[in-house]
């Protein structure tokens, strides 16, 4: 996680930093880093195996950013989830549903709190 400390001008992550703790912190990556320009890191397959791949990019693709919504639905904090995003696109003068993929990474990271727990979702076991 030495990137993830790094923050913007603003105080905010921004960009890879942004994917890099999303993948970490919502979906339960780990090794997540750079190499060779892509973001790389391990995630367990259904098995439970630790398998290396590419990381999506969670702050910049609308599609993948999509996956958070269904992740937070999973770890069952929707609700608070929703509060954040509407409260973040609020400042912003947009309905929550016109979030961009930053905003979602963002709302996701403050309901996980920063806690570095890997909590496997339903799907999954």
């Amino acid at each position: 996680m030495r990137s993830i400390s790094k923050k913007a001008s603003d105080g905010s992550l921004s960009g890879e930093q942004l994917t890099e703790a999303t993948a970490e912190r919502v979906f339960g990556w780990k090794s997540v880093h750079k190499y060779q320009g892509k973001l790389l890191g391990k995630k367990q397959d259904k098995a439970g195996h630790w398998r290396k791949t590419k990381v999506p990019d969670y702050s910049g693709d609308l599609q993948v950013a999509y996956a958070i919504d269904e992740r937070m639905k999973d770890l069952g904090r929707w609700d608070r989830y929703i509060k954040e995003l509407s409260r973040i696109t609020k400042s912003k003068n947009l309905p929550p549903d016109w979030a961009t993929p930053e905003q979602r990474c963002q709302a996701a990271l403050k309901v996980n709190g920063g806690y570095l727990r890997l909590i496997r979702s339903t799907k999954d076991r």
